[in-house]
């Protein structure tokens, strides 16, 4: 069998990170690392431990979610965080989706399907609750012109020609986990949830040439 996904688990409620705990502990793809009771903790073990994945609460104590995540992935940006929590307002998934996070479900979510959600982000996905992203997307629509820098425009012209981000790393100078920060950013500043998504995204709006 290959080696199995590193979890830590991030939540300020012992219930919960127990209930996930227990739940994970069946799945024979997930090895839980790590627990952490506060986003300060989270942070350490981050650090320490080096999960391929984080599932973390928005609210904690002394760091929040958001918090976590952009300093995590400003030092290591492949690693993969889920925000699992009970606030669906759009403001909380923008916070999510702007600090890089790879997926954002709620905490009534069943566990086959945070079981396949998992497996999908770690196969390179990125996976939002539907009803969550429902609702951002009607206040998106209601939003003002989106304003690209040229910097982004360069990049959505890269991703609509099917690159990786390795690949528009090498063509722009810059380091891959920057641009995958850059496309996550740009897929919470237009409210997609894909490459493919975006990429239609700017062939519609004839954002680039």
């Amino acid at each position: 069998m290959s080696e199995k996904i590193r979890v830590l688990l991030a939540d300020d409620h012992p219930l919960m990170t127990e209930g996930l705990r227990l739940t994970m502990s069946g799945w024979e793809e997930f090895d839980v690392v790590g627990v952490a009771a506060d986003g300060a903790e989270a942070l350490e073990l981050c650090r320490a431990l080096k999960p391929d994945i984080v599932i973390l609460d928005m609210q904690m104590p002394k760091l929040s979610g958001p918090e976590v995540i952009c300093r995590i992935k400003s030092e290591t940006p492949e690693m993969c965080f889920v925000a699992l929590t009970t606030f669906d307002d759009q403001e909380t998934v923008r916070q999510a989706m702007k600090a890089g996070c790879n997926g954002f479900l709620l905490k009534v979510i069943e566990p086959d399907k945070l079981r396949n959600s998992l497996l999908s982000i770690m196969g390179g996905l990125n996976v939002y609750d539907k009803g969550v992203m429902a609702q951002l997307k009607q206040g998106q629509a209601q939003r003002t012109e989106i304003v690209f820098s040229q910097r982004e425009l360069e990049i959505l012209r890269l991703v609509c020609q099917g690159m990786t981000n390795t690949e528009i790393a090498d063509r722009l100078g810059l380091r891959p986990g920057t641009v995958k920060n850059m496309v996550s950013m740009l897929l919470s500043k237009t409210g997609c949830i894909s490459r493919a998504q975006l990429a239609r995204y700017v062939v519609d709006r004839r954002l680039v040439e």
